[in-house]
């Protein structure tokens, strides 16, 4: 149900972007907003709150976000309050941002590293799964210190995984198979 609700949210604002001509606009403006939720869960919280009448929440958000975030997601945030959806916020981003890069031809990717990666080695990667797959990818960096070195990459349904960690846990399973 609650992907449903994001998929009719998502393409919602998905037609109305295209309307007006600013999808990447807003595809931005929400990631904006999404990570200024993720940092601040007390904001979150405050705009979820069913205990907090819908007028104050509105307000709240205004006398935040006003002049910072488009009338266009000003008005998405409203309708969620309206509408009793705030708690689906993040997942309808999520989905916006999926059917942006469904409709741009972009694929997401999903790289776990040891350590960060710079700007240019990401580009570099994403240039080179392009020139592999033959898709437009986009890649998304997640630091994993488990992954030790190497990285596990993942686009779409394909896995690859060339981390120190799994090597040495393949080296073990090896070593703990050898009969004596």
């Amino acid at each position: 149900m609650a992907e449903l609700t994001a998929r009719i949210y998502g393409e919602s604002l998905l037609n109305v972007s295209e309307e007006l001509g600013v999808t990447n606009d807003i595809q931005k403006e929400l990631q904006e907003l999404k990570g200024i939720f993720d940092e601040n869960p007390g904001l979150f919280a405050f705009y979820d709150s069913p205990k907090i009448d819908k007028q104050s929440r509105k307000n709240g958000m205004k006398e935040i976000f006003e002049g910072k975030l488009s009338p266009t997601v000003m008005n998405f945030l409203y309708v969620l309050v309206d509408k009793r959806r705030t708690s689906e916020v993040l997942n309808i981003i999520k989905m916006f941002d999926s059917l942006v890069n469904e409709k741009n031809g972009i694929v997401e990717g999903i790289a776990r590293v040891g350590k960060p990666l710079s700007e240019e080695t990401t580009a570099k990667l994403e240039k080179k799964l392009c020139e592999v797959t033959g898709k437009n990818i986009k890649l998304k960096v997640i630091v994993d210190p488990s992954v030790i070195g190497g990285l596990r990459l993942k686009v779409g349904d394909s896995v690859i995984d060339t981390s120190v960690a799994t090597q040495l846990k393949e080296m073990k399973s090896s070593i703990d198979n050898i009969m004596i």
